[in-house]
């Protein structure tokens, strides 16, 4: 095997650790970019019970200020980049990068049913451009994200 093969997926399996799921419940997400940037999406499993609503968030805003923000007003007081979840939220996270024009998909192993997930989606210089919260009782959740200029532009979520 070339090294460059061995290293690429050396590499994979750095960056998917924890979304892979053997069975059992899961929760599995697509994300869709025809786009011509790539995107990052941050994805964090949230055990403690919390709504969107409750879920305070750090960012940077455009003064390049450290900041605390409710993920309920972040898309009104934005722009920001670099966001994370305080860390005494406790919640396992899961990072995927989606090249332009590639479709990519990941199951995480750390979701139960009735865990909360708070995706984050940035571009390359950390610029916050989707969030998304769900939460699911049931065995099965799965979420879609499309990045097009298109109608079809957007975000699905079911829970089953």
């Amino acid at each position: 095997m070339p090294r460059w093969t061995l290293a690429l997926c050396c590499v994979l399996l750095i960056a998917t650790a924890g979304c892979t799921a053997p069975g059992g419940s899961s929760a599995d997400v697509t994300v869709e970019n025809t786009e011509s940037t790539s995107y990052r999406m941050t994805a964090y499993l949230i055990d403690d019970p919390v709504g969107a609503g409750n879920l305070t968030v750090r960012a940077t805003n455009d003064a390049e200020t450290r900041e605390m923000i409710e993920l309920v007003q972040l898309d009104a007081a934005g722009p920001y980049y670099n966001l994370s979840l305080g860390a005494a939220r406790n919640a396992t996270v899961c990072r995927l990068s989606v090249p332009p024009g590639e479709t990519t998909t990941a199951s995480f192993d750390a979701w139960e049913p009735g865990t909360a997930v708070l995706y984050v989606f940035e571009t390359p210089d950390g610029r916050v451009v989707r969030t998304e919260f769900a939460d699911c009782p049931r065995d099965s959740l799965t979420h879609s994200f499309v990045f097009s200029d298109g109608p079809e532009n957007g975000y699905q979520s079911t829970c089953s």
